[in-house]
Order: structure tokens, then sequence, then C-alpha cells
């Protein structure tokens, strides 16, 4: 089965993300083939850049490992 890209892959290039977010294009090439993890980090520079909201540009289970940090309560 192919892997399937996140739509942020398929509605822009790699040389304009780099651009806009300051990523190498051998980085994002890594991330789009599944190579390299998406990061919290990367899915908040990137949505921070381009001004969209993660949905928009990432599947839904994005960051599967990473979830636990968002629900980390500090009480």
């Amino acid at each position: 089965m192919p892997h399937q890209q996140h739509p942020l892959f398929e509605i822009y290039t790699r040389g304009h993300l780099s651009k806009i977010t300051g990523y190498s294009k051998v980085y994002l090439c890594r991330v789009a083939s599944g190579k390299v993890p998406l990061t919290r980090a990367f899915i908040d520079r990137v949505c921070f850049k381009l001004n969209l909201p993660e949905e928009d540009l990432f599947l839904s289970n994005a960051v599967g490992t990473s979830e636990t940090d968002h629900n980390y309560s500090h009480s």
C-alpha cells in the first residue's frame, strides 16, 4: 500500500515550504515520504508560518505518540 502524504505536501512545493518555514528541502522530502516522523514542533511551525489550521494541512493521525503532550495537566 502506498504511503499517503499529508495534504501539506500535495498543496505546497518543497521549495515554497523551505522558504516559508526554514526547513531544508531534503528534510521536507524525508517528512513527506515518512522517513522522518512528524513532530509537534514541525506541525506548529508550518501552521504558524502558513497561518492555517492543522486539520487543513495534516492527516488526523499526524503525531500519534505526541498526543500525550497536549493532555498533560499542570494541576
